[in-house]
């Protein structure tokens, strides 16, 4: 004998679908804060570099110009910029003071900025397109 179909499944069905949507919304969430590409690195730098190097990497009275041969690649790796980020840098070089850690930032956001420090030598010319 068959069975008569519920009055109540289309609206299970919608609860059914709207719970896994949630549950697909919160594992989304906590996969992480993406990857670099994903990252809006200018904000990252806007937000943590600009104040001290310049909105453009131009120098600042508080830092030095990153738009410099002394930070391209062949000078400074990507590695180094990011070590640089993250463990910050001693007063050396400049009379600018140390550059402070900046431990918050996940490596995700450290290379969005990495790129956008490469990016914005590109824009400067010093570094081929």
């Amino acid at each position: 004998m068959a069975r008569p179909a519920s009055r109540n499944a289309p609206a299970t069905r919608l609860s059914a679908l709207a719970w896994l949507a949630g549950i697909c919304l919160v594992a989304s969430a906590l996969s992480g804060c993406g990857t670099a590409d994903e990252i809006d690195g200018r904000a990252l730098f806007a937000n943590n570099c600009a104040v001290c190097h310049g909105p453009s990497g131009e120098g600042a009275a508080q830092g030095p110009a990153l738009v410099d041969g002394r930070y391209l690649p062949d000078h400074l790796s990507d590695e180094g910029v990011a070590a640089a980020i993250r463990n910050g840098v001693p007063e050396r070089q400049f009379d600018f003071g140390p550059m402070p850690a900046s431990p918050r930032l996940d490596d995700d956001e450290v290379d969005a900025i990495v790129e956008v420090v490469r990016e914005l030598q590109r824009e400067a010319g010093l570094l081929e397109p």
